[in-house]
């Protein structure tokens, strides 16, 4: 195991007693980081597409697509966008001391500094989370042994689906996890998950969902190219006046 690995995983174990279970792993680790984890990476670009469809009988009732893209180089220097079935829904841009954000195809708002953008990126880049809301606790994962993506050291692992923890209650009821495949790419030195594929399906008495996520990171290292949008600066009592709508995730 690399020295980075062994860095994440001391982080994590921290303040971590006996009673509390055995040591972090690079998997488990994986589970709980924040955007903090992902920005250590550097400048890079990342989608993710969350494939979704509901079907009851022999009918396909609800299909949609969902994309989270972010070009990244820094806090002060980032475009991150999400879009459902090709449509646009959000975008925010910081660059070059500009801060902008906008719903769909709309106008572009300048924001007073970038900390709401800032905070959209926090909150909103999970993919992983998100389309597998449900599954996260009985996620087994057999590790594939070692590789390299864009010269980083990273491990590949198998997910599978596995048992009901022993401290969730079963439903009798609802939509509940069925299967779960798939593969990951998790980076050494952070657990970010620099690639992904995975398929979740779950089931109910009258339907059944399956969830495709597609996870991929590129040019880790290399600076990526953001244009700022032109937008009025305006004074700071018009921007506050003026402040976008934090948008929905979905």
């Amino acid at each position: 195991m690399s020295t980075g690995t062994w860095a994440v995983l001391a982080i994590l174990a921290c303040g971590r007693t006996d009673s509390e279970g055995p040591p972090a792993t690079i998997q488990t680790v994986s589970q709980r980081i924040t955007f903090d984890s992902v920005s250590r990476l550097g400048p890079h670009s990342s989608i993710a597409s969350i494939q979704r469809s509901d079907t009851r009988g022999n009918d396909s009732s609800f299909e949609t697509t969902e994309s989270i893209e972010l070009a990244w180089n820094s806090w002060d220097s980032f475009h991150f966008q999400r879009s459902v079935d090709g449509e646009p829904t959000f975008e925010a841009i910081n660059h070059q001391g500009i801060s902008a954000s906008r719903n769909g195809r709309g106008r572009w708002k300048s924001a007073f500094d970038g900390e709401a953008a800032r905070l959209d990126v926090y909150t909103a880049w999970n993919a992983w989370d998100e389309a597998l809301s449900g599954f996260t606790k009985r996620i087994v994962f057999t590790d594939e042994g070692p590789t390299v993506v864009d010269g980083r050291p990273a491990r590949s692992f198998s997910v599978s689906l596995g048992p009901i923890p022993e401290d969730e209650p079963r439903r009798k009821s609802g939509v509940v996890p069925h299967r779960l495949e798939g593969t990951v790419v998790l980076d050494e030195a952070t657990a970010v998950r620099l690639r992904a594929e995975v398929l979740a399906v779950s089931k109910s008495k009258k339907m059944v969902r399956r969830v495709l996520l597609n996870i991929r990171r590129t040019g880790l290292g290399e600076t990526q190219s953001i244009e700022a949008p032109e937008v009025p600066i305006g004074t700071p009592g018009d921007l506050l006046r003026t402040l976008p709508t934090r948008p929905n995730k979905r």
